[in-house]
């Protein structure tokens, strides 16, 4: 038996402690990344312990820079301490530039959470095409860290929205043999979804060990 929650709008503080899953702090904040936009649009899962961890991606022959990086990673740990997500650039079809701007992010996120970037997981939704504002990103990771908070999930959900008019998370509370486990996962709206998973992001967070 479980109980479980959703949301339909998570600026409501008494209504994102219901998406806290022990261990796993989240953090949002506005770092500008689409010109004239102003929303959050940077945000950090970050988990006190390394978890485990595994990823469904796009089948597109072209993948985005944060896929290649975010599978390698995988590939190399199969854990991870934290999750750096953009919305508003989806560094895709950028080069080689896009592949180094991805490596220096998650090295700095890496160095200001004190872990290995292996252990540093990216994603990015958003225009196609474009370079990341690195200037606007990199500032942004201190701000991130200092910020985490168990009740930050419903911000990170906010701040993965791109043409979304509201954030999509929702969380379960069961029991598995006589112990309380929590479920967090969130998502954001995909106008297209194909190839299978393309321009789809989803989080699955669980304290299930």
């Amino acid at each position: 038996m479980g109980a479980g929650r959703s949301i339909k709008n998570v600026a409501e503080d008494k209504m994102k402690d219901d998406f806290i899953v022990k261990g796993f702090f989240g953090a949002a904040t506005k770092a500008r990344i689409k010109k004239g936009a102003d929303k959050k649009d940077l945000a950090l899962i970050y988990s006190e312990r390394l978890a485990y961890a595994a990823g469904m991606f796009t089948t597109n022959k072209i993948k985005a820079a944060p896929v290649i990086i975010t599978k390698n990673h995988l590939k190399r740990d199969k854990r991870c301490k934290a999750i750096l997500i953009n919305s508003g650039n989806a560094n895709a079809v950028t080069g080689d530039k896009g592949i180094k701007d991805a490596k220096e992010i998650a090295d700095q996120t890496a160095k200001k959470l004190k872990t290995k970037r292996s252990e540093v997981l990216l994603a990015s939704t958003g225009v196609i095409g474009e370079y990341l504002p690195m200037g606007r990103i990199l500032p942004k990771i201190e701000e991130l860290k200092d910020s985490l908070k168990p009740e930050g999930l419903g911000d990170v959900a906010e701040a993965i929205m791109t043409t979304d008019t509201r954030p999509k998370i929702s969380s379960r509370r069961i029991s598995i043999d006589s112990k309380e486990v929590s479920i967090v996962g969130m998502a954001k709206g995909a106008g297209m979804i194909r190839p299978n998973m393309a321009t789809m992001l989803c989080f699955v967070l669980s304290d299930v060990s």
